[in-house]
């Protein structure tokens, strides 16, 4: 039996909110990139600034985590971005606009 791919693991933290939606920072292995997350009315999903064989244009388990236990999951579709993370779900917005600091991690788990 095959032992499960690790996730790909993202830091982050929001910094501001500006109308509908949130803006911080996310860091993947010492790189640093601009967040965007932003309410959407059709299909949810993540955008990330790599391209990964056998991820991209699929939909995938996505957590977002904290250090106090909080945690909360979404089957998003994964979509290449040129330069910034960027997650386009009302509820994912709903969920975090009112506690910035409540998750700290973003994590893609690969099938």
């Amino acid at each position: 039996m095959q032992s499960p791919k690790p996730p790909l693991k993202f830091k982050i933290e929001i910094t501001s909110k500006l109308e509908n939606n949130l803006y911080g920072k996310a860091i993947f292995h010492d790189n640093t990139y601009k967040l965007l997350v932003k309410p959407t009315e059709d299909n949810d999903s993540i955008k990330i600034p790599l391209k990964i064989l056998g991820i991209m244009n699929e939909y995938h388990l996505v957590r977002l985590s904290g250090v106090t236990g909080a945690y909360t999951e979404f089957k998003l579709m994964v979509d290449e971005s040129l330069k910034n993370i960027e997650i386009h779900s009302s509820t994912i917005i709903d969920d975090i606009k009112n506690n910035k600091k409540k998750y700290d991690t973003i994590e893609i788990f690969v099938n």
